[in-house]
């Protein structure tokens, strides 16, 4: 084993054993070694052999060597060769393991290097055909599984479309596999100002979704500890720091913002997410601040704080970064100059319909695949 030669032994104390071995070595068979019925067992747990050939020999039992193997190592194949025409039990020999049977007497002697390559290849075929069943069965499995998970991540998201504050709160997200690193949230802080951001973890599926649920955790302590809130810049370093201490393999790119309608204020800060949030009003459409460094690389990101005063109607457009994949402009300005025109078109919809509207004017449901996750999230005012 482990050359890409076949190793065969030969488990015989006939003189014709030698015959075997030499006629197999001539045939491209070169690794062939004999041993005796007593050293068979000692020598197979040793070498491994890819094929075993067995003789009857006086006064040990061929069938009892047999059944040992074939109990031990199924894997390897035993092929009888019977060197006296008179010998008939080959039937109990397959019965009790044996792959294959030769008589090797006269002119069928021709046959054993064919036989033994038979037998090989069968064994070859065989294991081909259990690796693609075992390879399909972990697949399923696997499909499975992540199917679990992404009903678990959904279970995670808050409802959409949903009311908050006099606001209307609606997402769609689009995996590029089963589950997806893209995460959304928002909720009612206890002063009653309302809490959002959207996040995009670095890479695909499984592994970036498992980081999800860290930052839905993230956001029940931040229900909990409404003192963490001071200012969305502090919100991110909290959130950056919690990270850094799971030390994963991930970052994080995040747009987090408050809105506080009493006041007509938002206040926002950005974690290295792209492309920039689109803030919609009845005059047009602009994006907002960018930069900011990723969650979970720096210690100290210095992460800054913006505040604008918000008009009486207006909606907040967040993408994930998988959207510019689908998109058929060649450079990263067009991508954004018709990402903000097709949002700008749709700045009179509805606030439940807009997220519809934009899907299907982007293309998401039409694209003939999706690379990257692709998540649309808007923000709302009722005016």
């Amino acid at each position: 084993m482990g050359t890409d030669k076949p190793s065969l032994l030969v488990v015989s104390s006939s003189a014709v054993a030698e015959t075997m071995r030499l006629q197999l070595v001539e045939s491209q068979f070169p690794l062939v070694h004999i041993v005796p019925y007593s050293d068979a067992m000692r020598e197979v747990r040793a070498e491994l052999p890819d094929l075993i050939l067995l003789t009857q020999d006086p006064g040990v039992s061929s069938l009892s060597l047999i059944n040992k193997l074939n109990r031990q190592f199924p894997m390897i194949p035993i092929i009888m060769v019977a060197i006296d025409i008179d010998q008939e039990n080959m039937r109990e020999h397959l019965e009790a393991g044996a792959s294959d049977y030769i008589y090797y007497v006269g002119a069928e002697c021709e046959l054993l290097p064919y036989v033994v390559q038979q037998n090989l290849d069968h064994v070859m075929k065989v294991a081909a055909v259990e690796a693609q069943e075992e390879t399909v069965n972990l697949f399923e499995q696997l499909e499975r599984d992540q199917r679990s998970g992404f009903r678990v991540q959904q279970a995670m998201l808050p409802s959409a479309p949903m009311a908050i504050r006099g606001l209307t709160f609606n997402h769609q997200l689009y995996p590029s596999m089963i589950m997806s690193g893209d995460f959304i949230d928002y909720f009612e802080l206890s002063d009653g100002r309302v809490l959002f951001y959207i996040a995009d973890v670095s890479g695909h599926g499984a592994s970036s979704a498992f980081i999800t649920v860290l930052l839905k955790s993230l956001s029940r302590r931040l229900l909990e500890n409404p003192a963490e809130i001071s200012s969305t810049a502090e919100v991110l370093s909290w959130i950056n720091g919690e990270i850094l201490q799971w030390d994963l393999e991930h970052h994080v790119t995040m747009f987090l913002a408050i809105i506080d309608e009493k006041n007509s204020m938002l206040q926002y800060s950005n974690a290295a997410h792209f492309p920039g949030t689109i803030l919609c009003a009845e005059e047009g459409a602009r994006f907002l601040e960018i930069g900011g460094k990723p969650l979970g690389l720096y210690n100290d990101p210095g992460f800054s704080t913006h505040e604008l005063e918000l008009p009486k109607y207006y909606c907040i457009v967040m993408f994930s970064d998988g959207v510019f994949e689908i998109l058929p402009q060649s450079t990263l300005d067009d991508k954004e100059a018709h990402l903000l025109s097709v949002v700008k078109s749709h700045r009179q919809d509805g606030p439940e319909a807009m997220v519809d509207d934009l899907v299907d004017d982007l293309g998401v449901l039409t694209a003939r695949s999706i690379p990257d996750d692709i998540a649309v999230f808007t923000v709302a005012s009722r005016g």
